[in-house]
């Protein structure tokens, strides 16, 4: 199996969040690429690794450091982790388990 961490250029409009988040599932999925980090210019980190389904959301959000841990609190609470921000677009993963909601809020 390949290990490191392999970097991809995309570029996603703000309104096109369902389908990043299906392409991220895929490539967590099919590739074994888990995001890892993302950057304002669209530059996507991912951990190489074996595949698994994952889900992946997006949340907007414009915070200030001290309200950072607060806001993510109660997503950490639900199982989801904090993959990243890229614009106040916060990116959260789990793993896909049959059953448990897929959405961040219910």
């Amino acid at each position: 199996m390949q290990t490191g961490t392999k970097r991809i250029l995309r570029w996603f409009w703000a309104w096109q969040d369902e389908q990043e988040e299906a392409w991220l599932k895929t490539l967590s999925r099919e590739q074994g690429l888990h995001l890892a980090a993302v950057a304002p210019s669209g530059s996507y980190t991912f951990n190489v690794g074996s595949p698994r389904a994952m889900i992946y959301r997006r949340d907007y959000q414009y915070l200030k450091g001290q309200d950072e841990p607060g806001y993510l609190q109660p997503f950490e609470d639900a199982g989801w982790e904090h993959v990243g921000v890229m614009s106040n677009w916060h990116c959260f993963r789990r793993p896909e388990v049959a059953g448990q909601p897929r959405e961040i809020f219910t």
